[in-house]
């Protein structure tokens, strides 16, 4: 299959922009993160007034309507500033899209301008994991028995919610939550989603969670105790969760993957600065053998995992399928990040393990994202779940 490459003067400038971003503010900040597990939400504000937050809302909406291939350029760069940042940035655009997919025109003209603000843009979360529901319940959006423990009861004009979320980015620091509950409604094994803005009687936001990368990002834990709600906050039509999830989950995936190509590709050009500015032997590094080859494999592993998001996003624009060209991105990406990211580290050998250099960082950024938005494992299964068919 081809696949259509960005050809914009346009789109090349706010690539442009979202590296300069990324070098100027999100290095820095993502550094002073890491050491203090303090989120730098300024830093998320600033990529709001500069039009990166949500970016894929629509002209129509008040947002800059970006095509996906031209989001994902974008999260590269956000990715190569810092990991965890991006992640953090990147969920308002995942709300955005849900919208998009499933959305009233109320809720749209409610919401998405107020996501992609550039004055004050609204902190998104996808609150999906459970604290004994992770994987499983995937497993279970795609027709396994229920196990989930979050439950939405109806009740006269709409639904009361029990129940609690772990392991989620913005979790209880979002302004717009989107939450997956089972409503024992059907079609769709049911499962609804439901809008859930920060305010709410009954949303309690839990503890930022401990954790050893990502940690410019705000990974947080939430509960719904006797939390009502209205018809008008549920996404979709009663048990159409599940639809809607899969499809934000290939757009999660794609994302993810690109901002994982960005984190490759600061470490691999890391090393390879380092590779000329060392010397052994009375020539730099690089010019020896297995430096030169380690380094080449980087760049085609970055090269190669850019590509299938390319594809991914390439899907996504033209309205395809994108769960297994996401799933292959997500997977080859994340898992390339490992390699990557261990492979500078150890041409830097030693300056690489001390806390002087981001290196360290970025290999603990790159482990977390084999289980960001489904692991490394999950992926293996969607993936398989399409052997018997074609491309």
């Amino acid at each position: 299959m081809s696949i259509d490459v960005m050809d914009d003067r346009e789109a090349e400038m706010l690539r442009e922009v979202a590296h300069e971003f990324a070098l100027r503010t999100l290095r820095p900040a993502g550094q002073e993160a890491d050491a203090t597990a303090d989120v730098p939400w300024q830093a998320v504000r600033a990529a709001g007034e500069l039009g990166l937050v949500a970016a894929n809302v629509p002209e129509a909406y008040g947002g800059p309507g970006l095509a996906a291939r031209t989001l994902a350029a974008v999260m590269e760069e956000l990715g190569w500033g810092n990991f965890g940042i991006t992640a953090t940035i990147g969920a308002a655009s995942l709300v955005a899209a849900a919208l998009l997919i499933a959305g009233s025109e109320e809720q749209k003209r409610r919401y998405l301008g107020r996501l992609c603000s550039s004055e004050t843009p609204m902190v998104g979360a996808l609150a999906l994991t459970e604290p004994e529901s992770g994987s499983e319940l995937e497993i279970e959006l795609r027709g396994q028995p229920q196990s989930a423990r979050t439950r939405a009861e109806r009740i006269p004009g709409g639904y009361r919610l029990h129940g609690a979320k772990r392991f989620i980015t913005n979790g209880g620091a979002a302004d717009l939550t989107l939450l997956l509950a089972s409503s024992g409604e059907e079609p769709g094994g049911g499962f609804s989603l439901f809008l859930i803005e920060r305010d709410t009687p009954g949303f309690v936001p839990g503890r930022q969670m401990p954790t050893m990368g990502l940690r410019g990002s705000y990974t947080g834990e939430l509960f719904l105790e006797n939390c009502e709600l209205g018809e008008a906050q549920r996404l979709g039509e009663p048990g159409d969760g599940l639809g809607i999830v899969l499809k934000v989950l290939a757009v999660a995936r794609t994302m993810i993957a690109s901002a994982v190509v960005g984190l490759a590709r600061a470490a691999f050009e890391t090393a390879l600065a380092y590779s000329d500015e060392r010397q052994q032997f009375g020539r730099p590094i690089r010019e020896h053998e297995l430096v030169a080859a380690s380094l080449a494999k980087m760049r085609t592993d970055i090269d190669a995992a850019r590509l299938l998001v390319l594809r991914a996003a390439d899907d996504l624009d033209h309205g395809r399928d994108a769960a297994l060209s996401a799933a292959e991105a997500k997977l080859f990406a994340s898992e390339m990040a490992v390699r990557v990211t261990q492979g500078a580290l150890g041409i830097h050998g030693g300056y690489g393990f001390t806390r002087e250099l981001p290196l360290e960082m970025w290999v603990r950024d790159a482990v977390v994202s084999r289980i960001f938005f489904g692991t490394s494992e999950m992926q293996l299964l969607e993936i398989a779940q399409h052997l018997g068919g074609s491309r």
